[in-house]
């Protein structure tokens, strides 16, 4: 017994060796994270993304579907509309764009020619002349990151409180881009 416990003691003292995370190739679920704004998608059945959104800025832009892109397989693809629930999965209502206002979230079903992807090698939002690229997690991941997303105050004055207590990181990239932006 005594020299069970003394392993179990030495077993306790040596700290689990680190596991490096590969990074994924492709995925289901994809994710942009900045003190500005927070964008998800989720392939939630073949070629069937859900894409959401929360402004935490003090702006309001205007974001179009087709400013949303797919990598697909050996495509990119830009959304053609989003689709609002609507609480009847007949009638949705259908949108080329949506209004981020500031400090709001929503969430749509974004419609294009996706296939039957049910994985995706990339995804980037258009956001005036900048490309967010949005990286792929692990369902474990993204499932962890939708609970802190969840619990942001967005009424609050200051959310930096809110990203130091739920421990958020800004995840993805910004670059210029030489895209131009839809209208309609």
């Amino acid at each position: 017994m005594q020299i069970l416990l003394l392993a179990l003691f030495a077993f306790l003292q040596n700290p689990a060796p680190k596991l490096e995370k590969k990074p994924l190739d492709r995925s289901s679920y994809f994710a942009f994270v900045d003190s500005e704004y927070i964008f998800t998608v989720e392939i939630v059945k073949a070629g069937v993304p859900i894409f959401n959104f929360v402004s935490l800025g003090d702006k309001e832009e205007n974001l179009y579907a087709k400013q949303v892109r797919l990598t697909l397989e050996n495509r990119k693809v830009p959304g053609s509309f989003f689709l609002v629930d609507t609480g009847d999965p007949k009638e949705p209502i259908i949108v080329p764009s949506v209004r981020m206002r500031p400090k709001s979230s929503f969430g749509v079903r974004l419609q294009g020619e996706f296939g039957e992807e049910k994985e995706l090698l990339g995804v980037s939002v258009l956001i005036g002349n900048e490309d967010l690229k949005l990286v792929p997690l692990s369902s474990f991941d993204f499932e962890n990151l939708v609970l802190k997303v969840n619990r942001l105050n967005l009424a609050s004055p200051d959310l930096s409180d809110d990203w130091r207590v739920l421990k958020l990181e800004n995840m993805g990239s910004r670059s210029y881009s030489t895209r131009k932006r839809s209208s309609y």
